[in-house]
Parts: structure tokens; C-alpha cells; sequence
């Protein structure tokens, strides 16, 4: 049997982090994607795909509603397994994912998609970034790197085979697509530049110069400095580097959202607590509770942690709340041991400082 998990769906009609069997998951995520469709919405989320002994198999993104491709989660994952290129070696592990997502979800979920599903996956895939992994698969999904000659499927299962129909233009897509996917991306934003680009491609090309470490080019596609900086404060980047970054582009593009980030970096708490009007995504949010807890307002932040619907925000709360009060309840114990006992001082102390440092860890986690 087969479990996933969702991470990072904003609708909370698909519950982040449990663990739910395939069938469930595609329901969840046809229910939702046919209910944003209807509303005219759109969002999506992350999801890991696990066999019964938690060994992850595969991973991606699922979109809902109106900027979906697929419509539900069986269409995606069978796609996109079909697509990717494995080993010989691997090849029955394919085979036999396919035969569990087939054998495990109703006939009525099974149902073509009206929309083409021309996305690409890799066998690269589960050493990218977050960051990468979306880039590519945005990059895919609008059909730039593939005519109609070949299909991704076939590139992808018997490269060579194709290798004659493919036209130099072609091969030069198809090169640049998979060294970005190797985190490569320069050959894939010089072709980007120099093409008539949507608005889709316009939108992957910020995101491979931020990616490049070219936070002005970003900013001069969109004229947004909101966005490039919620941008670059969400890159998976050691915090030196991230601080570096944000201040450089702060001190050129002042706004309220970048002095915020840097003072989560720089851990001002006081700032981030007094905070107030910026754009709150999750991960702002998540600090901000963070700041109210380290000042002991605990109504504070569970005012905030309403605000989002993901669970680990409410769950940091009831950490530190539980730890607080062990942490207190030794201080009371050492105060009544006798100051003689020095062997009893001694482990008091060691296991508050060992709640100290789990304190620590809960509170800064993000």
C-alpha cells in the first residue's frame, strides 16, 4: 500500500502532514482541484509519495484548480513516472509503483485530464532543490522545451533512439533543460533571454536569476521589489549568505517586508514582534509567533497562529509550553535540593540545560 503526504497546500481542505493511503489523497486533491476550478482559484502544494515502511519514492508539487494540469493525484504521479528515465537496474521499481498507483485507485479517479499533460521529470530529481525542482517542472509544464517531433516520454526513456529527429534548436532546449536540472541554470536563462517570453516563462526566468544570484535582473522583469524579496528570503541558502543578500537588496529597495526578514535572520525579536503591516505569508508568520512566544505572550501568538493552517505553527506553541513548564518545575526542584547535594545540583542542572537547548531547537526550527 501507498501513503503520501501533503506539505504547504494554503486551503486547509486537504490537511498538511497526515499521513494518508494513495486513495485518499487522490480523492482529496480531486475534490479540491474540481472546488478551486469551480471557484475560479488556484494553489497548490507539495506532497511526498511513501510504500508501507516510509521509504520515499517520489516527490512533487500538485497545483489545484485553475493553473492545474492534472486532475488528481493518480494522473500526475502516473504521468510523470511514465516519463522518467531510470536505469535498467530500477526499472521493475518503476514498473511495480506504476502497478500499485493502478491497482490502488477507483476507476471513476482514473479519467483522462481535458488539459495536455506535457510535464517532464528526472531521475535528478531527489538531489535538486525545492527551489530547482519547481523551476523545472514550471519549465516543462509550459511546453517551451519540446515540439511536436518527440513527446517527453520518449526523450526520456530511450534518449538515444530519438536522437536523429531531434533538431539542433531542439537539442540546444533539451541540453539546457537538463543541466538545470542538475541546478545548471545559465544555458536555460541565456535561451530564455533572447526568446519572446509569456508571462509563465517571464515568471520562471526571475526565478532562475534570483536562483543565479542576479537579484537585479529579477527586479528589473517584474518592478515589484516586494516580490523579489519575499523571493529571495524564501531561497534555500545558509542564513549568512540569506542576511547578506536581503541587506544588499534592502539597502537599495527599502521595504517593511525586508527590514522583517532580516530581523527573523538576525533574530530581533523586538522588530519582529512590532511588526505589522506587511504581506504575512507562513513562513513571516511562523516568526512572528515565534517573537511573541520568546516574550512569553502566549495569546500573542496563538492570535497568530490562527492566522495560517499550517498545524506545525500551533505545535511549536504547545512545545514551548510544555518545555516552559518542565524548565520550571526543575528551577523549583533545584531550589528545594540542598545546597550539600552536590551530585543532585548537578543533574538538575544538566537536564534543564538539555530542555534549554530542545527550547531553542522548537523555537527556531523554521
Amino acid at each position: 500500500m501507498l501513503f503520501v503526504r501533503f506539505t504547504d497546500v494554503p486551503d486547509t481542505r486537504v490537511q498538511n502532514y497526515e499521513r494518508l493511503t494513495f486513495v485518499e489523497a487522490v480523492i482529496a486533491t480531486h475534490d479540491l482541484h474540481q472546488a478551486c476550478s469551480e471557484e475560479g482559484t488556484s494553489c497548490s502544494g507539495d506532497f511526498r509519495l511513501f510504500d508501507q515502511k516510509d521509504e520515499l519514492l517520489y516527490r512533487g508539487t500538485f497545483t489545484f484548480g485553475t493553473g492545474g494540469t492534472y486532475p488528481n493525484l493518480y494522473h500526475q504521479v502516473h504521468d510523470r513516472i511514465h516519463r522518467i528515465r531510470t536505469k535498467k537496474e530500477d526499472n521493475a521499481k518503476k514498473m511495480w509503483l506504476l502497478d500499485e498507483i493502478e491497482s490502488e485507485t477507483p476507476e471513476d479517479y482514473k479519467r483522462p485530464s481535458a488539459k495536455s499533460n506535457l510535464v517532464v521529470s528526472s531521475t535528478y530529481q531527489s538531489r535538486l532543490t525545492r527551489l530547482q525542482r519547481r523551476l523545472i517542472y514550471g519549465a516543462a509544464t509550459t511546453g517551451i522545451l519540446f515540439t511536436s517531433l518527440f513527446t517527453a516520454a520518449q526523450w526520456f526513456i530511450d534518449k538515444e533512439a530519438y536522437a536523429e529527429q531531434v533538431t539542433g534548436v531542439e537539442q540546444t532546449w533539451l541540453d539546457a533543460y537538463e543541466q538545470a536540472l542538475q541546478g545548471e541554470e545559465s544555458s536555460l536563462i541565456q535561451l530564455l533571454e533572447r526568446k519572446d517570453r509569456s508571462e509563465e516563462e517571464n515568471a520562471l526566468l526571475v526565478d532562475l536569476y534570483l536562483a543565479e544570484g542576479a537579484d537585479q535582473k529579477a527586479l528589473e522583469l517584474t518592478n515589484d521589489p516586494i516580490l523579489i524579496e519575499t523571493k529571495l528570503a524564501g531561497l534555500d541558502l545558509p542564513n549568512k549568505e540569506k542576511l547578506e543578500r536581503l541587506q544588499d537588496f534592502q539597502a537599495s529597495y527599502p521595504t517593511d517586508e525586508g527590514a522583517f526578514d532580516i530581523a527573523v535572520l538576525e533574530r530581533d525579536h523586538e522588530t519582529m514582534a512590532k511588526t505589522e503591516n506587511v504581506e504575512w505569508t507562513a513562513p513571516r508568520i511562523s516568526a512572528k509567533v515565534t517573537a511573541y512566544l520568546l516574550r512569553k505572550d502566549i495569546e500573542s501568538a496563538n492570535e497568530w497562529a490562527s492566522k495560517t493552517s499550517n498545524p506545525a505553527v500551533q505545535e511549536k506553541i504547545d512545545e514551548y509550553q510544555g518545555i516552559t513548564a518542565t524548565i520550571d518545575q526543575l528551577n523549583e526542584k533545584l531550589k528545594k535540593t540542598s545546597g550539600k547535594d552536590t551530585s543532585a545540583h548537578e543533574k538538575i542542572q544538566a537536564a534543564i540545560a538539555a530542555e534549554e537547548v530542545n527550547l531553542d531547537t522548537i523555537l527556531y526550527s523554521d
